[in-house]
């Protein structure tokens, strides 16, 4: 069957294209920022608990917050996306239906588990197979997630359904799949040992020495995962067909110049870890991140450019609604930062 035949009927828009892949850029950024933090903050205090000056009961009463807070960062890119590639997003939702509706219980069944953790320390009680219940779990809507994704831009592999019509198609032949899931995975680990080195950092620069063993510790796992990273990316981008790995290497010039920007920016995230500088670390990765996301968005373009491309939908412009997410995303963000300021403050780490 001819894949082409597959593929969804264009739909309109409410805004040039241009305008909503920024802001699916943006949201999705401070999304997988978050996400990291998740992920590889749990496995790190799965892996650190029960040692001397373990960073584990710090995040024990982070986890569940942040994990909150990536689950509603996670709706604005996910719309933003339907708005540009809906009927990709839902034929591969459809493909993967039994693994997708489960995302949402899974998630919440992870946050649970994090508070029936953090309670338990509270109370002086070991509830480490909680911990490593909602780490499974977390691992498990990552994976689910690379699956969607994956299969999101691979319209050749749609036929798959013939075979299996019940919702379980899985995309693992895709030779990037494990790659790419591994990458992100990786990610975490090296995200999260930032943000235990970042909140340690103020105490550190005190002369705490617990706080400088966390932070130390936390610094170990970002270098070593980084490093680690490093070379999965290198497998993922070897991965890629090759039309689409050779535009990152120099066939188009905005490929591979946010390909070098991007290498650039782990360079110098990696170089402030080794040398103890958290802080510029962290504004390192955050450039990375953004930088990655914009490569991944290449790359799903370069994937379904004999299909589509977002400048082909026709534009409908409702610019008040617009504008009115606009004003609520940056009130949001406001009252975000101003709650983080009081928390600090209540924490005396302002």
């Amino acid at each position: 069957m001819d894949p082409a035949s597959l593929v969804p009927p264009l739909v309109t828009i409410p805004a040039p294209w241009g305008i909503i892949e920024a802001l699916l850029l943006l949201t999705f950024t401070a999304h997988l920022l978050l996400m990291n933090v998740i992920l590889g903050g749990t496995f790190i205090a799965l892996a650190s608990s029960g040692r001397r000056r373990s960073p584990t009961p710090s995040l024990a009463k982070t986890l569940p917050t942040v994990l909150a807070l990536t689950i509603n960062l996670g709706v604005p890119p996910l719309l933003f996306l339907s708005v540009l590639l809906g009927g990709y997003l839902y034929t591969a939702a459809v493909l993967s239906a039994v693994s997708w509706l489960a995302v949402p219980a899974v998630a919440m069944a992870a946050y649970y588990l994090l508070y029936i953790f953090s309670y338990g320390l509270k109370k002086g009680v070991s509830r480490t197979p909680a911990l490593a219940l909602a780490a499974v779990l977390l691992l498990g809507v990552s994976f689910i997630m690379t699956n969607i994704m994956s299969l999101l831009q691979r319209p050749e592999a749609w036929t798959a359904y013939f075979a299996t019509p019940g919702g379980t198609v899985l995309n693992l032949g895709d030779p990037t799949f494990f790659p790419r899931w591994l990458h992100f995975v990786t990610a975490s680990l090296a995200v999260g040992g930032l943000f235990i080195a970042l909140k340690n950092a103020p105490a550190a620069a005190r002369h705490e020495v617990a706080a400088k063993s966390r932070m130390s510790l936390g610094l170990a796992w970002f270098n070593r995962a980084t490093m680690v990273q490093i070379a999965l990316g290198i497998w993922f981008l070897l991965a890629l067909p090759t039309e689409v790995m050779l535009l990152f290497m120099g066939a188009s010039g905005l490929h591979t110049t946010v390909f070098l920007a991007g290498l650039l920016a782990v360079a110098a995230a990696l170089t402030f870890g080794l040398r103890g500088q958290p802080m510029r670390a962290a504004l390192a990765v955050a450039a990375t991140v953004a930088l990655m996301a914009g490569m991944r968005d290449l790359v799903r373009a370069a994937y379904l450019a004999p299909y589509f491309h977002p400048d082909k939908l026709t534009v409908a412009p409702q610019y008040g609604p617009l504008t009115v997410f606009l004003l609520c995303l940056l009130a949001v963000i406001g009252l975000t930062w101003y709650m983080a300021t009081l928390y600090r403050r209540s924490q005396g780490r302002a």
